[in-house]
């Protein structure tokens, strides 16, 4: 009969082990030197694309439109009203529109006027306690600001705080698509400060982004590290007999 070898045995669960745990072990090991560097990377506060934020399941928009006027640009993205792709001040969505009126910018954010100086300061917010008609778009002409409310138009005095019938002809400013490097800019904004290249990293690293059963692979592989190490120290015992 012939001898069972017990080493060639211990080999061959070496190698099969091995080859199954391959790939697993391949990420643990790339995004763990990775993460060991992160600092020196610049990648540890960097948010990631915003592709990836959105298959994390993030509000990341695709398209953005606002309000050009005198060259700037204006958009409303997360609740914050950007000029020219800067974050400036809240603002409800939607943008209803921005004119120039007295020497003041008048930006409409929901249900309510942002009046603005021309530094760009706030300098007073009108809502519905003002007695601020709800509205739709506004603009203005040469008597003054211009609400649409859609049932009509009303022009609307910001110092008196009061509105009357308006049956002049306006021509509002439309919201239209923003420029592309102005749009990517506010787009790569929107990323959500929590989801940065670590996050991916780690969730990489520990099978989090392919869920439970990513996490259950991870388990496995690092079990099967283990054990490999334990077989490879006993075929090499063997081996010095």
């Amino acid at each position: 009969m012939k001898k069972r070898n017990p080493t060639r045995q211990w080999r061959r669960w070496h190698r099969w082990l091995g080859l199954a745990v391959a790939l697993p072990v391949l990420v643990l090991s790339i995004t763990g030197v990775m993460l060991n560097h992160i600092e020196s990377l610049g990648w540890s506060s960097k948010p990631m694309s915003p592709l990836l934020a959105r298959w994390y399941g993030a509000p990341v928009p695709s398209d953005i439109r606002g309000y050009s006027l005198e060259g700037q640009w204006y958009a409303e993205l997360n609740e914050r009203l950007y000029v020219d792709g800067a974050d400036t001040l809240h603002c409800t969505p939607p943008l209803h529109g921005v004119a120039r009126h007295n020497g003041l910018l008048i930006v409409g954010c929901g249900q309510e006027l942002m009046l603005l100086d021309g530094n760009g300061q706030l300098v007073e917010r009108i809502g519905k306690a003002y007695g601020l008609p709800a509205f739709e778009h506004l603009g203005s002409d040469d008597t003054g600001l211009i609400l649409d409310t859609g049932d009509g138009l009303l022009r609307y005095d910001v110092d008196q705080l009061m509105a009357s019938p308006y049956q002049g002809d306006w021509q509002p400013l439309d919201a239209r698509p923003l420029p592309n490097g102005l749009e990517k800019a506010l787009i790569d904004q929107s990323v959500p400060p929590s989801l940065t290249w670590q996050r991916l990293l780690l969730d990489l690293h520990a099978g989090r982004i392919a869920g439970l059963a990513g996490q259950l692979v991870m388990d496995f592989a690092a079990l099967v590290l283990t054990i490999l190490a334990i077989t490879g120290t006993v075929i090499w015992s063997r081996s010095r007999r």
